[in-house]
């Protein structure tokens, strides 16, 4: 709500957090409301809404913009909360200051109600640089300064928000012009340091992307898949399985029940031994080493050293964000698309990440087989078709697509030691909405193909697909259980592959076909749903065909070549 000549007092107020990207917006979230919303040392964490109600109200986190009027689906979003926001907590880190209160002044000049949180003054403190705050006092608003990770300025703001002296009205814009432009500030020096040349360097930068890929694969394809994950799964075998099956089978008797419980696609059986023997320590291994590089700072890097690979692709640096967080989740990387400008892009991107980029779960799966295949090229020719696929891809809907590829521009966040803390919020959170999304949807489909099992429909459908299965991927024909499961969700589909390749003692080519094959698989249902909304529900349904058809033609390739 902007002030008007007779402003009102509420007892209970809408307070929306506002701030370009990476100033702190969710970490003083997190300080005020108790809650997690997600922290990282780089620009386009925030994609949606996250809220909490509070003593005075209710308390919004939005996403980071630098403008009032960018067009882009995150800007948007910011705009409609702001529209009804009864005070704007105005978020800007003390590094770099003097951009951030370009987005201030534009929220002074529409009159809302704001309170300006000077964030990051510690790091500001560490790298030398002095604000005058004298002068930014004279724009007569109410300035306080905080550390958020360290919960430092948060009684000061609540009872800012809970004051009655509170609303500012007709605020003097020449004179707010004036004075910011006398705000003796040191530009925010550009980073320099010998790891910053090491990182962004042609050969050393890629040479760095390599090792942490590869040292990746050796954490969770030998260490966790070859000792935690056996270890997990040997004890409920040997503890668990049988004495769930045996009570399960003496209270219900051989039927319908209890192959859904404990047959052999059994919901305490096949699905809680898959999720908690296998996904799991697979998952919190690979969001422990996402959080760290997160938080380091690492990930904008990345970007600038890839921004060339992916003009060619039609899109600029800041696709790296989506695509990056659609190796954690699909969906999530898909929502995360809105950070980029126009639809070609969301388009271009919202497709590489169903063609060609495998979830986290996933990705353990497939470093774990490839580790069993124990040779350093197949891991290279993997990543080789991967980047092949996604590079033609990206190059022929940039071709065919119509509009242009907007510029890029993405800040670089200080390198920093990653806060412990932090990170391991951020990897217990993302393991319990990894646990709460994947619990329904495994017990749903186990359900379902359990059912198609006892009723010979499985073995049918086996017969359907044996000249495909058998004679184009050569692979056994139970495999063609994977196309059902795949169909749900993709780590299922990637666990029955890892269940074959035991069990039917898979060669070298038929596991490094598997892994292709389910690499390249249709998007799990939740992904087609988000792209629906996203983009419509022609390009979602278009990514389901295309992508089954690829998965199957490339598989064949690799099985004669490999």
């Amino acid at each position: 709500m902007r002030c008007c000549k007779d402003c009102l007092y509420r007892r209970r107020y809408k307070v929306a957090l506002v701030g370009n990207p990476n100033v702190g917006k969710s970490s003083t979230f997190n300080m005020l409301s108790g809650k997690y919303a997600e922290v990282s040392n780089y620009p386009g964490t925030s994609i949606a809404v996250a809220w909490s109600k509070m003593d005075f109200g209710i308390l919004v986190d939005t996403p980071g913009i630098y403008d009032l009027n960018e067009q882009t689906k995150v800007a948007e979003i910011t705009r409609k909360h702001l529209e009804n926001a009864d005070i704007v907590i105005n978020v800007v880190n003390a590094l770099t200051l003097e951009r951030d209160l370009k987005l201030t002044m534009q929220l002074l000049e529409e009159n809302y109600n704001v309170v300006l949180v000077i964030n990051q003054i510690d790091q500001a403190e560490k790298h030398g640089k002095q604000i005058n705050y004298a002068e930014l006092e004279q724009l007569g608003i109410k300035i306080i300064k905080t550390i958020a990770t360290k919960g430092i300025g948060k009684d000061e703001i609540i009872r800012e928000i809970t004051s009655d002296g509170l609303a500012i009205c007709g605020i003097n814009t020449h004179k707010a012009n004036v004075c910011l432009s006398n705000i003796s500030l040191q530009r925010s020096p550009v980073s320099s340091s010998r790891l910053d040349k090491f990182f962004l360097h042609p050969i050393f930068g890629w040479g760095a992307v390599v090792f942490i890929l590869y040292a990746l694969f050796i954490f969770l394809g030998i260490f966790v898949s070859g000792i935690v994950v056996d270890y997990l799964v040997d004890l409920m075998q040997q503890h668990y399985v049988p004495v769930v099956t045996s009570t399960i089978q003496n209270f219900f008797g051989n039927n319908l029940i209890s192959d859904i419980f404990v047959g052999e696609f059994g919901i305490l059986t096949m699905v809680v031994q898959s999720i908690i023997g296998i996904l799991l320590p697979l998952i919190v291994g690979f969001y422990i080493i996402m959080a760290f590089l997160e938080d380091s700072g690492y990930i904008p890097r990345m970007a600038i050293l890839t921004k060339k690979f992916f003009n060619f692709l039609g899109l600029n640096g800041d696709a790296v964000i989506p695509i990056l967080l659609g190796f954690g989740c699909s969906v999530m990387g898909t929502i995360s698309t809105r950070i980029l400008a126009t639809r070609k892009e969301r388009i271009i991107a919202t497709s590489l990440i169903a063609i060609a980029v495998p979830c986290a779960a996933q990705q353990g799966i497939i470093f774990s087989m490839l580790a069993k295949v124990n040779s350093f090229g197949y891991w290279l020719a993997y990543i080789g078709i991967i980047l092949f696929l996604m590079a033609v891809s990206g190059i022929v809907m940039n071709r065919f697509l119509p509009g242009a590829m907007t510029k890029f521009a993405m800040e670089l966040p200080v390198l920093r030691v990653p806060s412990i803390k932090n990170c391991y919020k951020k990897t217990l959170y993302r393991v319990r909405d990894f646990l709460l999304e994947t619990f329904p949807v495994f017990s749903i489909s186990s359900v379902f193909i359990t059912v198609l099992y006892r009723y010979g429909a499985l073995n049918w459908l086996e017969q359907k697909l044996s000249w495909m299965v058998e004679n184009w991927l050569q692979l056994p024909s139970a495999f063609s259980n994977v196309f059902v499961m795949g169909i749900v969700r993709r780590d299922m589909a990637s666990l029955e592959v890892l269940n074959i390749s035991h069990n039917f003692s898979a060669s070298n080519t038929q596991i490094f076909t598997s892994v292709i094959v389910i690499s390249l698989f249709v998007p799990c249902i939740n992904a087609i749903v988000v792209i629906s909304k996203e983009l419509g529900w022609r390009l979602a349904t278009f990514l389901w065909g295309f992508t089954f058809v690829l998965s199957v033609f490339v598989g064949g390739i690799v099985s004669r070549v490999f």
